[in-house]
């Protein structure tokens, strides 16, 4: 069986790793590791931001424009 815990108290999370310790013995394996966050959205509905990504070769093209002429060749 594998547990997961977030801990945010420092102080709390201390203890609680001086507590499982004593049970390595027995064969407890600890992971540690940090929260990762992630840029995601939880939520689908929110979709991703791309607006705020430069791309060189699009500088000077007008996405209406763009989006007009590849309809267009259809």
């Amino acid at each position: 069986m594998q547990v997961t815990l977030d801990i945010p108290n420092e102080q709390l999370s201390e203890k609680i790793l001086w507590l499982l310790e004593h049970f390595k013995s027995e064969g407890l394996e600890i992971i540690k590791g940090k929260k990762e966050t992630s840029s995601v959205p939880k939520h689908k509905e929110e979709g991703l931001d791309f607006s705020s990504i430069d791309v060189p070769s699009f500088k000077g093209v007008d996405g209406m424009e763009y989006q007009r002429k590849i309809r267009d060749e259809w």
